[in-house]
This record gives structure tokens, sequence and C-alpha cells, in this order.
């Protein structure tokens, strides 16, 4: 191919090509689900439209990196180095590490979560959406400026020879997809996962059952003794959680930069309408659709790169107001 030649969909579908695209979507897809489904948590649940659950997101990247800088290093200071070559023992050691570290941080995003909506957002349930939608879009702002004041404004990334650690992990290579790195596997694997636990947690728990049971009816569940407040705080301690999560993974495979949440929150309001609204598991098809189509444009036309996912929406939307799976209930 000339370089400035324009790439078209004949150049998508060259096998390898295609395979690359579609892998590298799958794993901004799932990043995306774990962004979405906690927004999709949130809103089936409380009923509360979050804007703030992109700064949320971006914040958990910035925090991942500073609990990364203080954990993976090279240093004298640093508590774990990354190894120079690949070991099978050291290396998949080492990927135990950067999961860690995105636990982590997902963790002190719970009590941040848990007092948000203890301080600032419960007052406001039996309002108009109007307030909520002011309050959340004031809190994405201050979440916004907080960032930018405790790490600046320049991006945050890992290392060269820390992300070099993982990806000298064979693993695309064995079957002739070495322009593909590890990172990606490992952050495909991770967030999938994650969300297997998730549904898991929904489905098979008691307090995930009490959870959906409260979003089906809640003055039922309050009659039978299950405490809303309680609940409302840990549905939003657990959308932070997974914000906070798929930030982790975000600065792990890429980097941690202001501005990121913007982009995040309004695909993952394109991934919740394509799905359904409060349903996971349209969460998870809108994600891996989002993920994949753009990386697809990637190749196809750029151009057509950021408004492909909202062409898909309006089609959803036209064909099937309600969204791909209906809305929270029993069904998720």
């Amino acid at each position: 191919m000339v370089l400035g030649t324009p790439l078209t969909i004949g150049d998508l579908l060259q096998p390898e090509r295609f395979i690359t695209q579609t892998i590298n979507g799958l794993q901004a897809g799932f990043v995306l689900f774990l962004i979405a489904s906690g927004l999709t948590v949130i809103l089936g649940i409380l009923d509360v439209l979050n804007l703030a659950h992109g700064e949320l997101y971006a914040l958990g990247a910035f925090i991942a990196s500073s609990v990364g800088g203080y954990i993976v290093g090279t240093g004298a200071n640093a508590i774990v180095s990354p190894p120079s070559g690949f070991d099978p023992v050291s290396s998949f050691a080492f990927v135990g590490v950067l999961i860690l570290i995105a636990l982590i941080t997902a963790l002190i995003m719970v009590p941040i979560g848990a007092i948000v909506e203890t301080t600032l957002i419960r007052p406001i349930y039996e309002r108009s959406q109007v307030y909520q939608l002011v309050l959340t879009f004031a809190i994405l702002l201050i979440i916004a400026d907080i960032v930018t004041l405790v790490w600046g404004s320049d991006p945050q990334q890992l290392a060269f020879s820390t992300k070099q650690a993982v990806n000298d992990i064979p693993s695309f290579e064995l079957v002739g997809l070495g322009n593909i790195p590890t990172l990606v596997l490992m952050v495909i694997l991770v967030s999938l996962g994650l969300g297997v636990a998730l549904f898991w947690f929904f489905g098979r728990t008691k307090t995930g059952r009490i959870i959906r049971a409260t979003a089906i009816d809640r003055e039922m569940a309050t009659a039978l003794g299950v405490s809303t407040d309680r609940t409302f705080t840990l549905v939003f301690a657990l959308g932070s959680f997974l914000a906070g999560f798929a930030g982790a993974m975000q600065f792990v495979i890429t980097r941690a930069q202001t501005g990121m949440g913007e982009q995040a929150l309004v695909l993952s309001f394109v991934v919740i309408v394509v799905g359904g609204l409060g349903s996971l598991r349209g969460a998870v098809v809108g994600a891996v659709v989002v993920g994949v189509l753009q990386n697809w444009m990637i190749v196809i036309n750029p151009d057509f790169q950021t408004a492909a996912p909202f062409a898909v929406m309006v089609l959803i939307l036209l064909v099937k107001p309600e969204g791909l799976f209906g809305t929270w209930g029993e069904r998720t």
C-alpha cells in the first residue's frame, strides 16, 4: 500500500488486519463495558443519570498511575521491578502485580463513591431529574479540577520497561499475530473475568438478588425490610469500583490523561441505549459493538470513527426503542 493512499473496506477484509482490528476492538469494548456497566447499574437501580461517571473513570486512571508508580519501578525504592525478559514465573507474577494495582485502585474508589452518594446524591433522590443532572454535572467539574490540581495536565503512563515486561510473554505471536501486544490479551481476560464475576454477583448472591429486587419494586423491597439507603450506597460504590477498575485497565494499556472521562461517558450512553437501559447483557453487547466498530473504522475511514457508534444507536432507536435487551428487571 502506497503511503497516503486512502484505506478502504477491502483493506479491512484482509484476514490479518481484520483479526487485529477485531481483537483491538474487543479490548476497547470490554473496558467500555466496565465503564458502562457501572453507569447502567446506577441508572437502573437508583434511577440517577450520573454525568460524573466518566470522571470517576478518569479519576481511577490517575489513581492507578500513583499506585503503579509507588509499587512498580526500576529504582531502589520500588517494591517490584519488571523482569528484564520472559520468565514463566516472574513474568506471570508481574502480570498479577498489575492486576493488583487495578484492584487497589478500584477499592480506593469504593469509599469515594460511598461518600459522594451519601452526602451529595441521596438528598435529591425525590427531586426532579433536572436537579440530578445539574448536581452530577457539578460533581463532574469538581472531580476534573481535582484531577488537574493533584496530577497536573500532563498525561501519566507506565514506563516502557513495565509494558515490555508483559509484552515479552508469548501470546498472539504464537498464532501469527505478532503485531498485537500481550497487554491487549491481559486487559481482555481481566475485564472478561470481572464481567463474569459481576453477572455471578447479581444472579447468584443474596446481596445481588436484593439489589435486583429493589430495582424491580422498591416499595415491596422496603416493606420486606430491605434498607434502600444501604442498598443505594452499595450500588453507587459498586459503580465507582467498576469505573475505577476500568480506568486502571485503560491506564495500563495506554495512559491517563485529562479529558478521557468525557469521551468515555458519551460512549457509555451509546452503549446503554443500544443494549437497553439497565441491562447488563445489553451493556456487554453494546460495548463490544461500539469497540469493534470504532476499530474497524480506523481502517475503513477514520473520519467515521466517532460517528459510527451513534449511527448504530439511531438505527436501534428506530427499530427497537427500548434497546436490544430492554430494561433492568428479571433479566440482567
